[in-house]
């Protein structure tokens, strides 16, 4: 059977078990397939994830939804923003079933989300040689660094808002606790319901970049997830696969927005990747010592041809432009 069959054939024997709909002989090829492999067990955990933020309930499932919903929610929500379930044990569920699919496609759409992304009914916004901002249908502020690429459903009817992402941009999602809003960008998924955040999934980068300014985030990829807190950063390493958090350093991660750079006794490594985001440029380092030496200084409203003047006085290099990109290069360190 193709990888891509047996992923279809898995995800419609979940939706039977958690609608209750499932035969002994369904049941029994379902924990065959969730034992056989990490990525069916990661699979099921998101479907039942799914499954619980649909809201359905089954009276012949023998499991407590409302003690699930609890357990998952805690992860990403404040205890006084927690919103119980409704039972409606009188409908039948099958009618319902294509939502709940749909929802762990919008979850687990590092399988899915993109390819559905070309449906006519989305919606693209292009920033050019300057930033861009919007409002969502759903009423989220978006700003979008230079050549970004923002793709999104123009309904407004949909249980989780789905945004696929190429290139930086700065979301301030409109809370909503019953409709999720779901980013996709390169490998990496970020699920928030309310909260104000930057996506650094820029094509030029082995890495992804989540920083949360306010309130809390999901970010998954590889199988892996970490939940994200106001002043927290999430990393993807591409490469690798590893997924990671620490501490936000990046003091200058809106200075695209700002039009200010602050830096003090930073890495010239550092600065020059502050200015290959803030002004959507190629500079780098004929030597890799170069990016030890450090500056001081605050750029607001200045030109890149100003700061890199600054920067060839303060610390003896010189700045070159070889096939398209800037290239420092010197003793260096002044």
């Amino acid at each position: 059977m193709a990888e891509q069959e047996k992923h279809i054939d898995f995800d419609n024997l979940s939706v039977k078990y958690f609608s209750g709909e499932a035969s002994e002989a369904e049941v029994r090829q379902l924990e065959e397939w969730v034992l056989s492999s990490k990525e069916f067990r990661d699979r099921f955990r998101q479907f039942k994830k799914a499954w619980i933020l649909t809201g359905f309930e089954s009276q012949s499932q023998p499991i407590d939804v409302e003690k699930e919903w609890t357990t998952t929610a805690a992860q990403l929500f404040t205890p006084t923003k927690l919103k119980p379930l409704k039972s409606n044990t009188q409908r039948r569920l099958w009618p319902y079933l294509a939502v709940a699919a749909s929802v762990l496609l919008l979850i687990t759409a590092l399988f899915w989300l993109i390819p559905a992304l070309s449906a006519s009914h989305y919606k693209e916004v292009v920033a050019q040689n300057q930033v861009e901002k919007n409002q969502l249908p759903d009423g989220t502020q978006v700003a979008l660094n230079q050549y970004t690429i923002l793709r999104f459903d123009g309904k407004t009817d949909k249980q989780v808002r789905q945004v696929a992402l190429n290139g930086d941009a700065f979301f301030d999602v409109k809370r909503d606790t019953t409709h999720p809003f779901v980013i996709t960008a390169k490998e990496v998924v970020v699920e928030v319901l309310g909260t104000s955040f930057y996506v650094d999934a820029r094509p030029e980068l082995p890495f992804v970049q989540v920083i949360v300014q306010s309130g809390t985030v999901s970010m998954s990829a590889a199988a892996r997830s970490v939940i994200l807190t106001a002043g927290e950063t999430g990393i993807f390493d591409v490469s690798s696969g590893e997924l990671s958090e620490k501490k936000n350093e990046d003091d200058n991660y809106l200075a695209w927005q700002t039009n200010v750079l602050v830096f003090d006794n930073t890495d010239l490594d550092k600065v020059i990747f502050d200015l290959n985001r803030n002004f959507h440029t190629q500079i780098s380092l004929a030597h890799p010592a170069l990016g030890k030496c450090k500056l001081t200084a605050v750029f607001e409203r200045q030109s890149l041809a100003a700061i890199l003047k600054i920067i060839e006085t303060t610390l003896n290099l010189s700045a070159k432009t070889e096939g398209g990109r800037i290239v420092l290069s010197g003793k260096g360190c002044g």
